[in-house]
C-alpha cells in the first residue's frame, strides 16, 4: 500500500500491518530492571554547557540496596561499598550495571614486599584517601 493511499478509515489496519500492535497503546518502551546487589555506576550530573569529551559516568561503584516498582517507571536506592546510602533515589537512566571487577589506579604511593611477594599501596582514582589498599603486584594491570 503506498502512502497516499492511507485515509481516517483503513489507518488502524495499517498501523497493525506495520507495527504488529492491535492498540496504538501496546506500544510501550520496556524497562530493563536491575535486580537488587547488582553493581553499578552513577551517571554524572551534568550542566547545559559542559564538554562532551568529560565521561558520563563515574569510577565510583554502588550497589542496588532497593528497587521501587510503585510507579511504572522502577526507581533505585542505591549504597555505597562501605554500606552508606546515597540520598535519592535514581531511574534506569541514572545507573549503568557493570560487571567487572577493574579500578582505576590515581597514583601508587608505596611499595613493600611481604612474604616474599611485592605489594603496592595504592590510592583509587575518584575514590577518597579512607579507600587507599595494599594490593598484590599480580592484582595490578596496566589496560593501556
Amino acid at each position: 500500500m503506498k502512502p497516499i493511499q492511507v485515509t481516517p478509515k483503513n489507518e488502524t489496519h495499517v498501523f497493525i500491518n506495520t507495527y504488529g500492535a492491535s492498540k496504538r497503546g501496546l506500544i510501550k518502551k520496556s524497562h530493563k530492571f536491575i535486580t537488587e546487589n547488582t553493581t553499578v555506576r552513577r551517571k554524572y550530573k551534568r550542566k547545559p554547557f559542559d564538554k562532551g569529551y568529560y565521561p558520563n559516568w563515574t569510577d565510583t561503584t554502588y550497589k542496588v540496596s532497593k528497587v521501587s516498582n510503585v510507579n511504572t517507571k522502577p526507581m533505585y536506592t542505591v549504597k555505597d561499598e562501605r554500606g552508606n546510602l546515597l540520598k535519592g533515589r535514581f531511574y534506569n537512566e541514572d545507573i549503568q550495571p557493570i560487571k567487572t571487577d577493574r579500578y582505576r589506579v590515581e597514583k601508587i604511593l608505596n611499595r613493600r614486599k611481604r612474604n616474599g611477594k611485592i605489594e603496592y599501596f595504592i590510592k583509587w582514582l575518584n575514590y577518597p584517601s579512607s579507600y587507599n589498599s595494599w594490593e598484590p603486584a599480580e592484582n595490578i594491570k596496566n589496560l593501556y
